[in-house]
């Protein structure tokens, strides 16, 4: 079980829509669960709940693309296969084992090829779909603009209308219209909101039509409208998620069940009661979507047995409610956001003897290593399939992943990151991913390094850090991406000089700029107080 649990941990991590739809689960779990134990709180305050819960589905996507990773080692059958036995002749690689290792990256290759077509076929129903319901949310806000530009006013209701909004501190002017078509009081619109009355509620007691109207006021009160609108656009992007639509059910009911505690305030509970089950009478299934119905006949049996619970507590969330609901959303989502599953960094013992000594240089690292710089994908993808070490160090050459780094190839550093690479790893005389990118100005890839974690100011004897490589090399856009990623502008290094007499110097950014002659980032560091 823990070896299954480890397994499907690396291969979500390995794409990004599995991980959106794992880490979107895990929320909405949790938002759910949240707002069923709080069964006796307001209405109000569950519908915060909720609602806060499908709002930090709108950002995760971006958290998970753009915040740097908070990796998590895990343990998979590749890096335990990477240390079989120990022997001299494991190490040797006989000709038997080099045809296994080929059939092996065959495999590989394929069921890569098969993953990928099949990634991207669900990648694009999951587009189609999104565009589907996002054009199924305009053509209804269509409608409904055509439902306002066709209402007729009237003065008695919207006299009332305005002492009712008065009487609960509602100062935006409200909009009062009614329309052979709606059935049921209905309520959108944020900068100029609008109240949608049946034809026949102009002949209504004035009891009834007070509760109405009440009802609707706290609508746009607390701003359900845009909640709702936000609310589907979530729906709209994980349209295939079950959970989603269960938190989108259940936003509605909660924000209906908030405006009625608003009504009963000053109401009798049974009449109100009568009159939702004499509007949801008249009402069809058919609906326009986007907006906010008095009467919902699929909820009004929860409704009306919540109004006659004398022991359910009732009224507005409260501002400590509404704070504690965005910051735990906020830390939940942040929290979930940037895990990132990784294989388990291990020394392959593939290579190593009986005496315990190490061969530095294996032919599968070598040849990992070859692809790397060359950026080719499907073979990094073979190599480590066939037990080559992602954190190889190569004397002369580096690693793997500083090699990508260095030549620029932005889908190799991804997918060595990806499958373990340590960001931070240092090669003496060849410095370490970030510098090496730095050094040649690869602005995109210096980003996606800070963004998974790498220390903008690391040390490496001889190569100093980052910013001051990129400065030497005149890389104006990496230096101030470093800058802006909060590396330090003054920092000095003291460097032995490769004149053998002992000699040494002080390098920083400015200096190694001037040195170069480079006068757009010697002033662009003058600029913002960096000096010798």
């Amino acid at each position: 079980m823990n070896h299954f649990i480890s397994e499907t941990a690396l291969f979500v991590s390995q794409s990004f829509e599995l991980s959106i739809l794992i880490k979107s689960t895990l929320l909405l779990v949790l938002g759910l669960a949240i707002a069923t134990l709080a069964i006796r709180s307001k209405a109000s305050t569950r519908h915060l709940i909720v609602a806060t819960t499908l709002l930090s589905l709108l950002s995760l996507p971006m958290i998970v693309a753009t915040f740097p990773y908070f990796s998590i080692e895990i343990p998979s059958a590749q890096t335990a296969a990477q240390a079989p036995s120990g022997t001299a002749e494991a190490a040797s690689a006989p000709a038997g084992t080099t045809q296994d290792t080929g059939a092996i990256t065959e495999a590989a290759a394929s069921q890569s090829e098969s993953s990928i077509s099949a990634a991207a076929l669900l990648r694009g129903v999951w587009v189609v779909g999104s565009l589907l319901l996002i054009g199924s949310l305009a053509l209804d806000l269509w409608r409904v603009r055509a439902l306002r530009r066709n209402g007729l006013p009237h003065k008695k209701t919207k006299d009332l209308t305005a002492s009712i909004a008065s009487e609960n501190g509602l100062q935006r002017p409200v909009e009062v219209l009614f329309h052979e078509d709606i059935r049921s009081p209905v309520t959108y619109g944020l900068l100029r909101p609008v109240v949608m009355m049946p034809v026949d509620a102009r002949g209504w007691a004035e009891a009834d039509l007070r509760r109405a109207i009440v009802h609707e006021l706290e609508h746009i009160r607390r701003g359900d409208w845009a909640t709702q609108l936000a609310a589907r656009s979530v729906c709209a992007f994980y349209w295939f998620h079950p959970l989603v639509w269960m938190a989108w059910r259940k936003l509605c009911l909660e924000a209906e069940r908030a405006c009625d505690d608003a009504v009963v305030q000053n109401s009798e509970h049974v009449e109100y009661a009568d009159q939702l089950v004499a509007l949801s009478q008249q009402l069809s299934e058919a609906r326009t979507r986007p907006v906010l119905s008095m009467a919902s006949r699929s909820d009004l049996s929860r409704r009306v047995t919540a109004l006659l619970d004398t022991g359910q507590r009732r009224g507005r969330a409260g501002l400590v409610a509404a704070a504690a609901s965005v910051v735990i959303a906020t830390a939940l989502v942040f929290s979930v956001g940037p895990l990132h599953a990784v294989a388990q960094s291990v020394t392959s013992t593939a290579s190593t003897f009986n005496d315990g000594s190490a061969e530095k240089d294996s032919p599968l690292d070598r040849a990992l290593f070859a692809a790397a710089e060359e950026g080719s994908t499907d073979e990094i993808e073979k190599l480590l399939g066939a037990g080559a070490d992602v954190n190889c160090k190569l004397d002369g050459d580096g690693s793997p992943l500083i090699g990508a780094s260095r030549n620029g190839h932005t889908d190799a550093v991804t997918l060595l990151l990806d499958r373990g690479a340590d960001v931070n790893m240092a090669v003496e005389g060849d410095g370490s991913p970030l510098i090496a990118a730095a050094r040649e100005g690869h602005v995109k890839i210096v980003e996606l390094l800070l963004n998974r974690g790498a220390n903008v100011d690391l040390y490496v004897p001889d190569d100093e850090n980052a910013l001051i490589s990129a400065s030497g090399s005149g890389k104006l856009g990496v230096v101030k991406l470093l800058v802006a990623r909060g590396a330090d502008i003054n920092a000095r290094f003291e460097v032995k000089l490769s004149n053998n007499t002992g000699e040494t110097e002080w390098r920083t950014a400015l200096g190694m700029a001037r040195k170069g002659g480079h006068s757009d980032v010697v002033a662009y560091l003058e600029s913002i107080g960096a000096r010798e």
